[in-house]
């Protein structure tokens, strides 16, 4: 069994107050969280404006698999949504 865990640090374009950027996040972890079988939470940075953290974790029986949906994952968040990813941290 392989466990994938990571936190995802992105800056929010079209985010202009708190209100907005809480509906970005919001949106990407339910969206996420329906369409991957991962878990998603904001993890830190909650109250700065355009900029926010969310922790990922996979569990698969295959290490690569987990990776690959990660990898789809995060294509997938910048593709939909007006944000760029800065850093993100693998833990294990």
């Amino acid at each position: 069994m392989a466990f994938l865990t990571l936190e995802v640090t992105f800056q929010i374009f079209d985010s202009y107050s708190l209100k907005d950027k809480r509906s970005t996040v919001k949106s990407i972890i339910h969206r996420m969280k329906n369409k991957y079988p991962v878990s998603l939470a904001e993890v830190a940075d909650q109250d700065l404006l355009n900029q926010a953290c969310i922790g990922i974790a996979v569990a698969n029986s295959s290490k690569k698999v987990a990776q690959q949906i990660v990898d789809q994952l995060l294509r997938e968040i910048e593709s939909l949504y007006e944000i760029e990813i800065i850093d993100t941290n693998y833990y294990e």
